[in-house]
């Protein structure tokens, strides 16, 4: 039996596990990339509408979320596709491959299928093995969807080689973070450190291509996610990023291949510390053991959360400079104009940045709610409740944990960013001030708990449907990321709480709707907590 024995039937029971998992990316990733480009020559098919969005897509707060892109000559449709959606969709490519790759390999040895596996006569490199295909068939599934919606969509100025580049590109893109998944599921011991390290890496990578992209764009070379933008492929098609992306994915996967021979089964290189001989004095109760057992967590997340923060800080300076652009502003207008010209335009770009810092936040407390309930299903919350303790006492332990986690990393992210920004100004009176920092806070908070409740709802009534809290997340991210560029109707934006209050501190805080969310966000809780106290446990 050769190392790789039996991958073949490896990789039809993992498309048999996940098919359901894989279907629905699939289906949702190549009907956005569609029915997106099937609606862009309505937004921008005039050259009237293509000059107005071009200034705007090379202004440095877009530049930071949406990348640097060059233009020449005349500007297409299609080219400007290109500028909104190649990092937008390269970035939920990364999400489905870090999670699909942990998933199968991580997640399925701590649950000790791979052992069962492994005892059969299988190659001991077959489970991973069949990961790494399955991640391959998945990606260039998904790339020649995107590449077929492309040319069916027909946008003007588009190409067939460069239908195919953007189609192709984000498929390597996706599996060369697919094949970051595989190492990192090797080196950590367990899935939520292997997901906390490649995420980590992922947001690295965003860091570095953002704070390139803005300040020194032929830099951005260095960072793999900022590979998808050099691709240019309606302007001067590029195929040096994907097989850049391709050979560091080899790499990647030879590295995991390496890790893997040289563990055991449940091993990791980062492994974790041994407990303690005897529980600690404060491990009083579930509130408390759920912190001793996700603290390590929660605490990377805040520090993951302020980290991003700062880094969007450090472009203000580039941002709200309009005298960068043009020197004649202040002797035209003065410079009391020019401040408040530049206070307005760091307002408007926190008042986005405070939105996706929100959504960012929601994270880490909805997988502490979420965990509820796998941790119900693995049979790990027996013991609490063969001891005299309520369902209500544990429910609020994981619930009270997640608010406070998420609160406390949007206040950490949002800081993070006025702290650092307005340091970074070259005149103070520019940036944000303490009563405007603290109305963002107020303004987002509420938004964040709907999201949480909204996941307590589902736990406690219907946990089998717990994933739409996920999808639900989602739809938020995607109309306030890409809600103003693709010109949504509001009535598609306000679908979700990401929506329903103004944009502060761009905006005043509305205090009717900030009491009503909250008021909402409660009832949800309460809802939740009923139907958890009520319906059966279910236990493995």
């Amino acid at each position: 039996m050769t190392r790789f024995g039996r991958t073949g039937q490896l990789v039809r029971l993992a498309f048999r596990r996940d098919r359901f998992r894989i279907l629905m990316w699939i289906v949702i990733l190549a009907a956005l990339m569609a029915s997106v480009a099937w609606k862009f020559e309505g937004i921008y098919g005039t050259p009237s509408e293509i000059n107005a969005i071009k200034g705007t897509l090379a202004s440095p707060g877009i530049v930071a979320m949406f990348g640097a892109f060059s233009f020449k000559g005349q500007v297409t449709t299609a080219e400007i596709f290109a500028n909104e959606m190649l990092l937008f969709m390269a970035l939920i490519q990364v999400v489905m491959n870090l999670a699909l790759s942990v998933h199968a390999t991580r997640a399925e040895e701590d649950l000790g299928i791979t052992e069962l596996v492994r005892a059969h006569a299988v190659g001991t490199l077959a489970p991973l093995s069949a990961a790494a295909i399955e991640l391959l068939l998945v990606n260039l599934c998904l790339g020649v969807l995107y590449s077929v919606g492309l040319s069916a969509a027909n946008m003007p100025g588009a190409t067939t080689q460069g239908n195919w580049l953007i189609g192709l590109g984000l498929a390597a893109t996706g599996l060369l973070f697919g094949m970051l998944g595989l190492l990192t599921a090797q080196v950590a011991d367990h899935a939520s450190s292997a997901t906390g390290i490649a995420y980590t890496l992922f947001g690295l990578s965003y860091l570095a291509r953002m704070i390139t992209d803005v300040q020194h764009p032929r830099l951005t070379w260095w960072s793999p996610l900022g590979w998808v933008e050099k691709l240019a492929p309606y302007n001067s098609p590029r195929w040096l990023p994907i097989g850049l992306s391709l050979v560091l994915a080899i790499i990647l996967l030879g590295l995991a291949f390496w890790a893997n021979n040289h563990r055991d089964i449940g091993a990791g290189a980062i492994t974790t510390r041994p407990g303690r001989a005897q529980a600690s004095a404060y491990l009083r109760g579930p509130a408390t053991l759920v912190w001793r057992r996700q603290r390590n967590v929660i605490i990377a997340w805040i520090i993951a959360v302020i980290i991003f923060g700062v880094a969007y800080g450090t472009v203000f300076n580039t941002i709200g400079d309009i005298l960068k652009t043009n020197p004649t502003m202040q002797q035209v207008f003065g410079a009391a104009m020019v401040h408040e010209a530049n206070h307005k335009i760091l307002l408007s770009f926190t008042s986005l940045l405070a939105i996706v810092m929100a959504a960012v936040a929601i994270i880490p407390g909805m997988q502490l709610i979420l965990k509820l309930h796998s941790d119900e299903t693995r049979g790990w919350l027996e013991a609490l409740y063969a001891r005299p303790i309520s369902r209500t006492h544990v429910l609020f332990s994981y619930v009270g944990t997640a608010f406070v986690t998420s609160t406390l990393a949007f206040i950490g992210g949002l800081g993070g960013i006025v702290v650092m920004g307005d340091a970074s100004l070259t005149h103070v009176k520019d940036g944000i001030s303490a009563t405007e920092f603290w109305h963002g806070v107020a303004a987002q908070l509420p938004e964040i708990w709907v999201f949480l409740g909204l996941s307590v709802l589902l736990v406690g009534c219907w946990p089998r449907l717990k994933t739409i809290s996920w999808l639900y997340l989602a739809l938020g991210f995607i109309t306030v990321y890409m809600g103003s560029l693709l010109k949504l109707p509001d009535c598609v934006k306000n679908v979700t709480p990401t929506g329903w209050m103004p944009r502060v501190p761009l905006h005043a805080l509305d205090w009717t709707t900030f009491s009503w969310m909250v008021g909402l966000a409660v009832v949800l809780v309460v809802i939740g907590w009923l139907g958890y106290r009520r319906r059966d446990l279910q236990m493995s």
